[in-house]
């Protein structure tokens, strides 16, 4: 009988879980759940962040595009001017751009991007060659600074006979 109440003691103490170890496995549990959510609110912040820039870039990329059909002149204004400047020129976007928030839907302004430009002389005169650069800036969330992204082109002097 002895034997008997010793093994069914043993059975006993080896069987189930303590509260203790529910308790620490609960937590290890918890704290793992806690950093995943942390990483993935990171990741839409980051994701959102990776779009506005996407977004400038598409931005300034259209104004490069537009360069090549202004005529000469607009970029010799330009070039005299010599600070960053917001482009005027016809038919264009004034130098405030709205992107809308994707996905369809209503229509919401998710950000506003600012456009200026700058004009340099490359080489010697007569001017034949410029450097056209694009410059967009954004506010983004939780920051006291804006971002910005710059692109720049060159452009040649084609109706020039001394070019």
């Amino acid at each position: 009988m002895i034997e008997i109440s010793l093994h069914t003691r043993a059975k006993q103490a080896s069987s189930g879980f303590s509260l203790l170890e529910v308790l620490i496995a609960l937590s290890v549990l918890g704290f793992g759940l806690l950093t995943l959510a942390v990483m993935q609110i990171e990741g839409m912040r980051q994701g959102n962040a990776g779009r506005h820039t996407s977004d400038a870039a598409a931005v300034g990329r259209g104004y490069l595009e537009q360069v090549h059909r202004l005529p000469w002149a607009v970029l010799t204004t330009a070039q005299t001017v010599g600070t960053w400047t917001a482009p005027g020129w016809a038919g264009l976007p004034n130098s405030t751009t709205s992107m809308n928030k994707p996905g369809g839907g209503a229509l919401v302004t998710e950000n506003n991007y600012t456009v200026q430009w700058r004009v340099t002389d490359v080489g010697a005169t007569p001017t034949c060659l410029r450097d056209v650069e694009v410059q967009i800036s954004w506010n983004e969330e939780n920051r006291t600074t804006p971002k910005l992204t710059t692109l720049s082109t060159r452009r040649y002097n084609w109706g020039d006979p001394s070019c």
